[in-house]
């Protein structure tokens, strides 16, 4: 039985793709920053699609199943990703399409990780993230339900981003982001778009600026809002909910004392 500390989210900002067809690991393993071809049926793996320039496009999950893969992606751009894997599938005998599975996450606000549970999965980006599944009709887990907001505020918490509206597509790098650290890339798979540019950055080991969770002595700044170090710019606001928040910080202004319009920043600990 799952513990009383444990909340029951969900996600209405999520869609799921289904990709089935002869053809589909192959396709998705060209594509994608992921070895899909590795894992077994039941496994949920983080991934993402980027440009031949190596940034990103769409941060998505994939669970393997015995006949076909689902993809667990943001609602607002499940259509333009589906379009953009379909101009992909030229000849391949793969077909893509929407489904009507919704979301839920299963979490504890302590970022402690949740126990298992049977139609759930493990979050593969932090242990706080808990579990995710996808479902026909809401499953009755018989614990307290807590709204959208409070798990995206643990999220970010946990210095997690996620979807177009904190990594807009096309702009950002993934190294960057952390989606290395995520789990969702694997640089020993062989080819995938952007390949070149992610593995070479990969192998320099340094990158000038890395996403970092915040806390902020006061509840503003919108995104994109410079964070100072002194009187130069040390990075930039990439989400908020309350005094909690992602930011881009160059590395060599980590250690000094960073200012969000004028209030205090501090950088959380990594989880």
């Amino acid at each position: 039985m799952l513990g009383m500390g444990i909340f029951h989210s969900l996600l209405t900002d999520r869609a799921v793709l289904r990709i089935s067809g002869h053809d589909r690991v192959d396709f998705l393993q060209n594509l994608v920053t992921q070895n899909v071809a590795q894992p077994p049926s039941g496994s949920c793996v983080m991934a993402a699609l980027l440009t031949p320039q190596g940034k990103l496009l769409y941060d998505f999950f994939i669970f393997v199943e015995d006949d076909s893969f689902l993809l667990d992606c943001d609602s607002d751009s499940a259509a333009a990703l589906m379009k953009k894997l379909n101009l992909y599938k030229l000849r391949a005998a793969v077909t893509i399409a929407e489904t009507d599975l919704t979301m839920h996450a299963l979490w504890q606000a302590d970022g402690l990780p949740c126990p298992s549970q049977a139609g759930f999965y493990e979050d593969p980006r932090a242990e706080g993230l808990g579990l995710r599944g996808f479902f026909e009709t809401a499953p009755d887990t018989k614990l307290p339900v807590k709204p959208l907001d409070d798990w995206h505020m643990n999220r970010l918490k946990l210095g997690v981003p996620q979807g177009p509206l904190e990594m807009p597509p096309g702009t950002v790098f993934p190294l960057e982001y952390g989606m290395a650290e995520r789990h969702a890339i694997d640089f020993q798979k062989g080819c995938f778009v952007g390949q070149e540019v992610t593995s070479r950055t990969h192998r320099k080991g340094r990158l000038r600026k890395k996403l970092h969770a915040i806390t902020l002595a006061a509840a503003d700044g919108q995104q994109g809002d410079a964070l100072m170090a002194g009187d130069r710019i040390g990075g930039e606001l990439v989400a908020r909910r309350a005094q909690c928040g992602l930011a881009l910080i160059r590395e060599d202004a980590v250690a000094e004392k960073l200012t969000l319009n004028g209030a205090a920043v501090e950088i959380s600990a990594p989880q």
